[in-house]
C-alpha cells in the first residue's frame, strides 16, 4: 500500500506543479485529494495559514500564483513512512512584484487516506519535516 502511496504524491506534485503555472488546481489534482483535504502552510514566512477542503486547497495556490512567477518545486527524494509520504524539495521562483529570485530547500509532509491526500504539511527546513515524522531527532 505505502508504495502506491507514494504514486500518489509522486502524481499529486507533478499536477500541483501544473496548477501553480494557472493559479487554479488542475481536474486531476482534486480527485487525488479527499474532500476535507487540510494544507498546513503555517510554517510559511509570508502570510502563515492553514487551508481546508477543496476550496482551500484553490486559496492556497491562488495565493502562490498571485505572490510568485515561475514557482515551481522539485522533488528530490520521496520517503515512504507508511501513510506519509515525505517530499524532500527545491523551491524557486521569482517574486512577481519584487523580481527577487528565490531558490530554497524545503519539504512536505503528504498523509495519504483511502487512495487519496488527506492532508499536506509544508516545512521549510527538510530536518524539522524528518523530526517531524519521526525519522531525525
Amino acid at each position: 500500500m505505502s508504495q502506491e502511496n507514494v504514486e500518489i504524491v509522486r502524481r499529486a506534485t507533478e499536477t500541483l506543479s501544473e496548477s501553480y503555472k494557472s493559479g487554479e488546481p488542475t481536474d486531476e489534482m482534486l480527485a487525488l485529494c479527499a474532500p476535507d483535504i487540510r494544507v498546513d502552510a503555517s510554517r510559511r514566512v509570508f502570510n502563515p495559514a492553514t487551508y481546508d477542503g477543496h476550496a482551500g486547497l484553490r486559496s492556497a495556490i491562488r495565493e502562490i500564483w498571485e505572490a510568485w512567477e515561475d514557482f515551481c518545486e522539485e522533488d528530490e527524494q520521496l520517503i515512504d513512512i507508511g501513510d506519509k509520504v515525505i517530499a524532500l524539495h527545491t523551491i524557486a521562483g521569482r517574486g512577481r512584484t519584487s523580481g527577487a529570485e528565490v531558490r530554497a530547500q524545503g519539504a512536505m509532509i503528504w498523509t495519504v487516506r483511502d487512495g487519496r491526500v488527506a492532508r499536506v504539511e509544508a516545512f521549510l527546513d527538510q530536518r524539522e519535516a524528518l523530526k517531524a515524522a519521526g525519522l531525525e531527532e
